[in-house]
């Protein structure tokens, strides 16, 4: 009998071996384990035996139930993981699936024209001055014409910062303040523009931002004329913009200068 349930168990050990799925492996264990099973019809005869071979026939059966069902779970477990596997390999993000190569990032398009800009006047003779963002009122204001109480500092929406005597500290509002500093540092003759941040309390909308750029030039020398200035504008422009570039100058009003002018 024993010979019997040896041969069960190779037979059984080949189909689960071949099941190659879960579901056809569930399908295998009701046929090896279930009511209909040769283990099972073994066990419901059991009580025409003697005692003697009854035990031993209990324990053959016990133990034959036994490795199918470990043979059985070895295989689950071995589909499962196989299963899994798959569906990560499925899921898995190939992060080198689309690379194309390394590709280098670029200037910011203010930053390429901040750079241009300087390069254009330094090719006439300008040299590129910087000067603080945050500024104090004197080089702000009072060193421009501005003095306190002056009517014209209502052309500008200032952002003040907390240090030192209230309203005496602040962002810069222009890069005029970078002139000042220049003329106090250096001798004439003068050749320098001034490029950089600016800050006022603005709404922003599609003209309008609390910061901006700006790009100042001073030219501080002897028989410089208005149409010195004139000229310069009139390379900068067309070096900038093309010579189809037409630009006006009109009178306009500054308390820092005089005669002072607009550029359209």
């Amino acid at each position: 009998m024993n010979q019997d349930y040896d041969l069960h168990l190779e037979e059984a050990k080949g189909k689960i071996e071949e099941s190659s799925d879960l579901e056809a492996l569930k399908k295998l264990e009701i046929e090896l384990l279930g009511k209909q099973s040769l283990t099972a019809q073994a066990k419901g005869s059991l009580g025409e035996l003697e005692p003697e071979e009854r035990r031993e026939l209990g324990l053959a059966l016990n133990e034959t139930r036994s490795k199918l069902e470990e043979m059985l779970e070895t295989r689950r477990r071995r589909l499962e993981s196989e299963v899994k596997g798959e569906q990560l390999e499925n899921e898995r993000l190939d992060l080198t699936e689309f690379d194309r190569g390394h590709r280098l990032g670029h200037r910011h398009v203010v930053t390429q024209t901040w750079e241009r800009l300087e390069d254009l006047f330094i090719g006439m003779g300008y040299t590129v001055s910087e000067g603080p963002e945050i500024e104090d009122e004197w080089h702000n204001f009072g060193a421009l014409n501005f003095p306190l109480g002056h009517p014209a500092r209502d052309m500008y929406d200032t952002l003040y910062v907390e240090y030192g005597d209230p309203m005496s500290t602040l962002l810069r509002t222009h890069t005029s303040p970078v002139q000042i500093r220049v003329m106090e540092e250096e001798d004439p003759p003068i050749y320098s523009i001034m490029p950089g941040r600016v800050f006022r309390s603005d709404t922003a909308d599609s003209t309008h931002m609390p910061v901006f750029h700006q790009i100042e030039a001073l030219v501080v020398d002897r028989g410089i004329t208005f149409g010195d200035l004139a000229g310069t504008i009139e390379a900068f422009t067309s070096a900038y913009f093309g010579k189809d570039f037409e630009s006006r100058l009109r009178p306009s009003y500054f308390p820092f200068t005089e005669p002072s002018a607009e550029f359209d």
